[in-house]
């Protein structure tokens, strides 16, 4: 590969590492709020979520090819809310931040000739796309009270024992493993592919 030194790409690759490592230490943080708020199927998406963000990370370091870069990357300082709040802020980093941003730095990237490097910007700019749904699916159930009561039946798996229902409601207590009720995750809600028919 061409050298990055001062181009715009290798600006974009440094400012994509240090979001994407601040994504997953945020994301963690979001977590253990949502355990905290018995809202355990956004805790599991926070770190589902954090833990591909330390993946993105990983990718662009390994495209800085040993440079050490001077950056002014600005940083979410502060902001721990409750759930709610929290996905409200991720899905503003995960569009402006997230696939707005990568599909723009894939364009720099190609008209800059380094072709895998937009690739990548595109392939994880759709991974970002696919958080913001997820992201924006969550809040919507947390904000309507739909997370654990749909008007139609859902699969309902618990995130202990694995034990999966099919309902309006998940039981109020797992018979597997007697956690209760909001241990539960829709499948339907993209958390696992839902069982075939």
């Amino acid at each position: 590969m061409k050298n990055l030194k001062g181009s715009k790409t290798e600006k974009y690759l440094v400012d994509s590492y240090l979001a994407e490592s601040q994504a997953f230490a945020r994301y963690t943080f979001y977590a253990g709020i949502a355990d905290k708020e018995k809202y355990f199927p956004a805790g599991v998406l926070f770190r589902e979520t954090a833990d591909n963000e330390l993946r993105h990370a990983k990718v662009f370091l390994k495209f800085l090819q040993n440079n050490e870069v001077i950056s002014n990357a600005s940083v979410d300082a502060g902001f721990l809310g409750d759930t709610a709040a929290n996905l409200e802020l991720s899905l503003k980093e995960e569009s402006v931040g997230g696939y707005e941003f990568y599909t723009a730095a894939a364009t720099t990237a190609k008209e800059e000739g380094f072709d895998d490097i937009a690739d990548h910007f595109t392939a994880i700019a759709s991974v970002e796309k696919g958080h913001y749904d997820r992201f924006k699916t969550m809040l919507e159930h947390i904000n309507n009270g739909t997370l654990w009561k749909r008007e139609k039946p859902v699969t309902w798996k618990c995130l202990v024992c694995g034990y999966t229902s099919v309902g309006t409601e998940p039981p109020a207590k797992c018979p597997g493993c007697d956690h209760p009720y909001q241990h539960y995750v829709c499948l339907e809600d993209g958390y696992a592919p839902a069982p075939e028919d």
